[in-house]
């Protein structure tokens, strides 16, 4: 059976899941990136408008959602597509809701335990686009509140890359949610075929049976003999190891292997590489004059977009994307790699994300990337991740993944990852400020008890208690075998006969001090050591022959139940562990005054209220005076510092700190070293990131300056300012609707969101 609205017929695994939905399962579907899965969300939406119902599809990636509004809207109507990101709210109560998952997380902290909110009214199935974003180490926990708040009336629909472990995630949501089937598949529409570029020359990499081309085989190839290699540095190992990425593009063009992906870690490396390629020609004629014309069309009437610096190198059919680009610009990218009129584009990781741009070749420039604790081999998963990119379908009969020799690794080493299987998935469950408050606001601690334990690091460690409990079931058995006494005849106490013997011990050693020292306490002794005599003589363990055997036999027994004691301990601890973090956040919030009678204050309604990296600091500081008497301009100035991240080296110029910042600085740090150590003193580690290097260029931008005077006067990517701006938007509109915050700064915040949303800011946004 296939589905008549879709442009071919539809694969088994795509069947699968639809027939699963229908049958009212919760489901998760794991297959290769590029396979197909947005279909089956594409049928879950045409199943819940049929029944008039509403279906809320959630992505990791603001990009994404972009791209799902437009399509969904072309698709079921502008009218039945709604839209809900932090910059933008729009027709929300349509049938079709897309969003991401943190804003679906945030509207489930306001249900009350079993019952459904409002706004969740008709909801018939939640949508769980890239679920393995679970895995990510700093936002893997919202996936996992989502699923844990979710009611148990909406149908999840959980679609993933492949991962090695989808089976437990589909017993943990049986097991706290609802019946939940698993579909996989590892077959890809479009095969893959691997290569090795090195000294000039594109090679396969596997051979058909997946072991590595023996012509590419080398004496410290890891895996086929020889001393594992080091991995060199961010963009190679050195000049004799760095191939030429122009000839890698060039080798590309001559086998008819574009448009082409190419994945480089670091947004410099995006920039060079694309100006490396400069003097190649890779458009005809014809394509040249569309591509001219699309630009042209696409720019005209946007300053930023016709000063966009490589809008010559864009017109040749190269282009980076970024972070650092501003959206419009990306956008516009995407497009024109989707028409086939880019033909190659160097990329950081953000195209393995799960936007739609696929290639039909992906090349990776290292096995080596940069993070926040220096340089790592890329994982199985993130390798698999950019490969899956190749391969267009019903364009591509294969895709090709090509790794380049850069860097002191082997050939061996790339087929090694070309081959394994994505790494398990594992939680990242973590309490947040406004999880306790938000939870607490409509539930009871024993409720938010049961809660918390449902995480899925819960539920793993749990399971894996399995060989624990049956380790205790083994001891009390030998304990219970080793109970039978030996004794021959009469049976005695030897625990007693050993009191009686140690006491006996002592006094005799206590009347040879004493007679000693001619101490006539000595006699008073005496009769104590006859009466002990007399009655160990009586015991029938006097003289016994099993004395041994049965001392042995009592140590193994106190040696069991120590064991026992420390497993059973340890458990206790593996039930607690998630309840225990949840219990320090909500410790600290007690002892701030954030919450009273197991309920938030008016200080703790401030705190549940904000959505940013750390609720709790920002709070403190509008607990402080640092925002009284300050213009809108000096006040997003300000309030900027604290929501841009932490500075990094492309961001240190001091030129770009508003005068305002200068004045309140060590008031401000004063209340980040307060806010770190109140942490510490509960065991809680949280950013408390200050980065003023922007703030000056927010500032310009509240004084109503244009985007060319602020590009002028900053050495940042677009990007970076941009994205500066729009995350001051978000928090100062946060501190204009916030409950119980003083009158005066939530009129200069709504001021200051009024002065800086406007032009390029707005357009940015998915209206």
């Amino acid at each position: 059976m296939a589905l008549s609205q879709e442009k071919f017929e539809l694969d088994k695994f795509q069947l699968d899941s639809v027939e699963q939905i229908k049958a009212g399962k919760s489901v998760l579907t794991c297959a290769p990136t590029g396979a197909g899965k947005t279909v089956i969300a594409r049928e879950a939406i045409r199943l819940a408008l049929a029944e008039k119902k509403r279906v809320f599809y959630t992505a990791p990636l603001k990009a994404l959602i972009n791209q799902k509004f437009y399509e969904f809207a072309q698709e079921f109507g502008k009218d039945n597509v709604g839209i809900i990101t932090g910059d933008a709210n729009q027709n929300r109560d349509a049938k079709i809701i897309v969003m991401t998952t943190e804003i679906y997380r945030n509207m489930l902290y306001g249900t009350s335990f079993g019952s459904i909110d409002p706004f969740l009214n008709d909801l018939k199935y939640v949508i769980f686009d890239e679920f393995h974003f679970i895995n990510d180490e700093y936002r893997g926990t919202v996936w996992e509140e989502s699923v844990i708040y979710t009611p148990k009336t909406v149908q999840m629909i959980a679609l993933s890359a492949t991962i090695s472990n989808p089976q437990e995630l589909v017993d943990w949501i049986k097991k706290i949610h609802s019946d939940c089937a698993l579909v996989e598949t590892f077959e890809r529409p479009v095969p893959l075929s691997h290569y090795y570029f090195k000294d000039e020359q594109l090679s396969p990499l596997l051979t058909t049976n997946n072991k590595l081309n023996p012509q590419l085989k080398e004496r410290n190839d890891n895996r086929f003999g020889g001393k594992k290699g080091k991995f060199g540095n961010r963009f190679g190992g050195g000049p004799a190891s760095q191939s030429s990425i122009a000839k890698v593009v060039d080798e590309l063009s001559k086998k008819a292997m574009l448009p082409a992906i190419y994945f480089v870690f670091s947004r410099k490396g995006c920039d060079r590489a694309a100006e490396e390629c400069r003097n190649l020609n890779l458009l005809n004629n014809e394509e040249s004059k569309l591509l001219n014309q699309e630009i042209s069309i696409a720019i005209s009437g946007h300053k930023a977009l016709e000063n966009y610096n490589k809008l010559d190198l864009l017109k040749k059919g190269i282009a980076a994307h970024h972070a650092g680009l501003l959206p419009q610009m990306k956008t516009l990218i995407e497009e024109l790699f989707a028409k086939g009129l880019i033909k190659v584009v160097f990329s950081t990781e953000t195209l393995a994300a799960g936007i739609n741009m696929p290639a039909k070749t992906t090349v990776i420039n290292n096995l080596s990337k940069a993070t926040d604790e220096g340089f790592r081999t890329l994982k199985a998963s993130e390798f698999l991740q950019m490969s899956g990119r190749a391969g267009r379908r019903g364009l591509d009969d294969n895709g090709y993944v090509v790794t380049v020799k850069n860097g002191n690794y082997t050939a061996g080493e790339v087929a090694i990852l070309a081959v394994a299987k994505p790494e398990d998935i594992t939680s990242h469950f973590k309490a947040s400020y406004e999880m306790v408050l938000n939870l607490l606001m409509g539930h009871k601690p024993n409720e938010l008890k049961e809660l918390v334990k449902k995480s899925f690091g819960q539920y793993l460690a749990e399971d894996n208690l399995v060989n624990d409990k049956a380790e205790i079931k083994r001891l009390e058995n030998q304990i219970m075998n080793l109970q039978h006494p030996l004794c021959p005849g009469e049976m005695g106490d030897l625990n007693h006969y050993r009191e009686l013997q140690s006491r006996l011990d002592t006094i005799r050693k206590e009347k040879k001090e004493l007679e000693k020292r001619l101490d006539p306490g000595a006699q008073d002794l005496e009769a104590s050591l006859e009466m002990l005599t007399m009655e160990a003589k009586s015991s029938p363990c006097n003289g016994c022959p099993k004395q041994k055997p049965c001392s042995k036999q009592m140590e193994n027994i106190k040696r069991y139940k120590k064991q026992v004691k420390k497993i059973d301990e340890r458990i206790e601890d593996i039930k607690n562990w998630s309840w225990e973090n949840f219990e320090k956040v909500m410790d600290l919030l007690i002892e701030e005054g954030y919450i009273n009678s197991e309920k938030p204050t008016k200080k703790g309604e401030i705190c549940a209220s904000l959505r940013t990296e750390n609720s709790f600091f920002i709070t403190e500081l509008l607990s402080s005076n640092i925002f009284d008497g300050l213009s809108p301009e000096d006040f997003v100035a300000l309030l900027s510092t604290f929501v841009v991240g932490e500075a990094r080296n492309r961001d240190k110029n001091f030129s770009d700190q508003a005068d305002i910042v200068f004045r309140k600085e060590k008031e401000f740090k004063n209340i980040a070293r307060r806010t770190i150590q109140k942490q510490r003193n509960f065991g809680i580690e949280r950013q408390v990131a200050i980065n003023p290097n922007l703030s000056n260029l927010v500032r310009l931008w509240a004084q109503n300056k244009s985007w060319e005077t602020l590009m002028e006067k900053s050495f940042l990517d677009d990007g970076d300012v941009l994205r500066a701006i729009r995350r001051t938007l978000d928090l100062t509109k946060q501190i204009a609707h916030a409950p119980h915050i003083d009158k005066a700064i939530q009129a200069t915040a709504s001021e200051a969101a009024r002065l800086i949303e406007r032009d390029i800011v707005i357009e940015a946004m998915p209206y």
